[in-house]
């Protein structure tokens, strides 16, 4: 499912929203 996340232009917006999902579990 990732792959076609990054084939699409919205691959920036996914990457902030995983980073934000990182920072939360880290929190």
């Amino acid at each position: 499912h990732y792959n076609k996340y990054v084939c699409k232009p919205r691959r920036k917006e996914i990457a902030s929203y995983l980073d934000l999902n990182e920072r939360q579990v880290k929190i």
